[in-house]
């Protein structure tokens, strides 16, 4: 048994709930990489489990994948737009 999955769910878990306090401590910046990073473990997750559904799911988990992707990407245009702004 891989202990991969176990440990991007702790870092994806983590990242979505340290986000408000890295806001509240070090702005919305940081925030923002944070979420994206726990964006980014989530499609990573669900990558890993499409392989394992029945084969009706598919279609919803791309679905849901690319949007957790492009709402990774939007936090991460954001927080490079604050930074240079």
């Amino acid at each position: 048994m891989s202990s991969k999955p176990f440990l991007t769910r702790l870092a994806m878990t983590t990242a979505i709930l340290a986000a408000p306090f890295i806001a509240w401590l070090l702005g919305a910046k940081a925030a923002l990489i944070v979420m994206a990073l726990a964006l980014g473990a989530g499609s990573y997750l669900l990558a890993g489990a499409l392989e394992a559904t029945p084969g009706h799911i598919h279609r919803w988990l791309r679905l849901i994948i690319g949007a957790n992707l492009a709402l990774a990407a939007a936090c991460l245009a954001l927080a490079i737009w604050l930074l240079f702004r």
